[in-house]
């Protein structure tokens, strides 16, 4: 009886605490005295939100984790490299024996991931850099050492953004001879493709050539080093996330060494190859969750897919090279987990999302594929989401329909349905598998949680921003109201703080218009928008909610 009282008083005393301070979520279960506290030091890829601050809400998700990360000043900005030296003594300075370490190679050895495809540093230089993690475990012997390594990308478009300078005109000329480059030497070159070749061969320039494939060479190098670190058992687990991937070019040349070399050394289970980037650190720290928990009860973390189409198992997505099932598998693999075919044997229900057999991007809603409709159907997909919650399944959902955004009409369906806010993990942004990534890890760590405050913190903060953000909002500030300030997409002249204050208005206005059967507990109490590298592409948030009568707040 005394057990039980305390567990309700434990209930209203968190209920109170979430009124002043939607940030400081409180859940007691069973003992304290019995709580196993995790120490995980992360090393982002770079600072952006979805590097820095979504693998710290969702740590926040078990209470055991305490997870330390840089400060923001050391870590650089866009195409300015962090203070890697600090970066170092900041690491050294906080790491103590049994942590469990996650470290972007990207950061520690080149200063960010944008500086990976910028710097002029020697290979010296960075097998330097590299080597002191070797130390790290000599001096730490029980460290565990978990680590993302991208393979350096080459988008097809012209953009220096966040490439060299010399991108803005050259970028699309540097993809293709890649492209036609990997093709020659897999003898698939047609005669109109020679023809192109010849062209480019002659047309660029030499020294813009030679500058990118010598960095290319550098980083590659740094892959192959870093894979001998978890030969020789210093990392015991490397994710490769590939960043904007093609089926031929300078990317799948690198991808092709890499996985020779994998395969050579027997490392498929301590390296996992797959499409993705800025989720990585979700990833592992979700890898690192189960690692480090001692529960026996709760084993490998078991997830069955639901498919709003079952045939868009075999379509691949926009911005990746292979099917859609493949990157589900290598996901689930990546954070620890397995995926199985019974319903009835999984922990979680991994709802998709998905397309018909085309995927467009978020914004271009209104002018859907034909196959959006002939090919799915949102009401029985929906229906079944229910079902199983009615089974008491948690639901795991991953809004990959578009890319670059949620989808309005399934958002909208689950909200009718009054399932929305019960859903255990929501994602939808940028490229398929940076939501993948995303939803997979928040649900790790959400499955059998009683963070329920935090819980709901995540799912209004990724429907804030990879739905009515990316789908909706930035849409109608790049088309409508960037040009009435004279500014625009990737330059916002002295106008940041007006955006921002635009673009939250918007997201009010929205949420209060679009979601009405859900969250009726919660309302949005403060709403801070900043953009982190100052374009439009993504959007940083400090929000807070309130417990109260209503969502709605004037």
């Amino acid at each position: 009886m005394l057990n039980i009282l305390a567990q309700i008083l434990a209930q209203i005393l968190a209920q109170i605490l979430a009124q002043f301070d939607s940030q400081l979520f409180f859940a007691f279960s069973g003992n304290p005295s019995v709580l196993c506290f995790m120490k995980i030091i992360y090393i982002p890829l770079d600072d952006r939100p979805c590097n820095v601050d979504y693998p710290q809400w969702i740590a926040r998700l078990q209470p055991s984790i305490e997870l330390l990360v840089p400060p923001l000043e050391i870590l650089g900005r866009k195409k300015q490299p962090a203070i890697v030296d600090e970066l170092w003594h900041w690491l050294t300075s906080v790491i103590c024996p049994d942590t469990i370490v996650i470290l972007s190679i990207e950061m520690l050895i080149y200063g960010g991931l944008v500086p990976s495809r910028l710097h002029y540093l020697p290979l010296s230089t960075l097998q330097d850099r590299l080597e002191k993690i070797r130390q790290l475990l000599l001096r730490y012997p029980t460290l565990t050492i978990l680590a993302s390594n991208l393979i350096m990308r080459c988008p097809t478009y012209n953009s220096s953004e966040e490439e060299p300078d010399y991108y803005e005109q050259w970028g699309a000329d540097l993809f293709r001879w890649g492209w036609l480059n990997d093709r020659g030497q897999r003898s698939l070159l047609t005669d109109q493709e020679r023809s192109e070749q010849d062209a480019l061969n002659t047309g660029l320039p030499e020294s813009i050539l030679r500058d990118y494939c010598d960095r290319r060479e550098k980083n590659l190098a740094v892959n192959q080093s870093v894979i001998e670190l978890v030969k020789q058992g210093v990392i015991q687990f490397l994710s490769i996330p590939q960043d904007d991937a093609a089926p031929y070019g300078f990317t799948a040349m690198d991808q092709g060494v890499i996985l020779a070399k994998i395969q050579s050394d027997r490392l498929t289970d301590s390296i996992h190859l797959y499409p993705g980037a800025d989720e990585v650190g979700c990833t592992l720290l979700a890898r690192a969750y189960l690692m480090g928990n001692t529960d026996s009860k709760s084993g490998i973390l078991k997830f069955y897919p639901l498919y709003a189409n079952s045939r868009a198992e075999t379509l691949i997505p926009r911005y990746e090279d292979r099917p859609l099932r493949q990157s589900i598998e290598a996901h689930i693999r990546a954070v620890g987990g397995e995926l199985v075919s019974d319903s009835g044997a999984a922990d979680i229900i991994l709802a998709l999302n998905t397309p018909g057999s085309v995927m467009q991007e978020s914004w271009e809603q209104d002018q859907k594929d034909s196959t959006y409709s002939t090919q799915r159907n949102l009401s029985t997909f929906v229906t079944q989401i229910k079902d199983f919650l009615t089974q008491e399944k948690t639901i795991a959902f991953a809004d990959i329909a578009f890319s670059n955004g949620g989808e309005t009409e399934c958002i909208q369906c689950l909200d009718r349905a009054g399932i929305l806010d019960r859903l255990l993990a929501y994602g939808g942004w940028n490229t398929c598998c940076n939501s993948l990534g995303t939803v997979l890890a928040t649900a790790t760590l959400a499955w059998r949680s009683e963070q329920t405050a935090e819980i709901t913190f995540n799912l209004i903060y990724h429907l804030l921003e990879d739905w009515l953000y990316q789908a909706i909002v930035r849409q109608e500030l790049v088309q409508q109201y960037l040009p009435s300030l004279g500014v625009s997409y990737y330059d916002f002249g002295d106008q940041n703080e007006t955006i921002a204050r635009e673009t939250e208005q918007r997201l009010r206005h929205y949420w209060q218009a679009l979601i009405l059967h859900s969250f009726r507990a919660w309302h949005i109490h403060s709403l801070e928008i900043y953009h982190p590298w100052g374009r439009m592409f993504e959007v940083g948030m400090h929000l807070k909610l309130r417990l109260g009568l209503s969502k709605n707040t004037t």
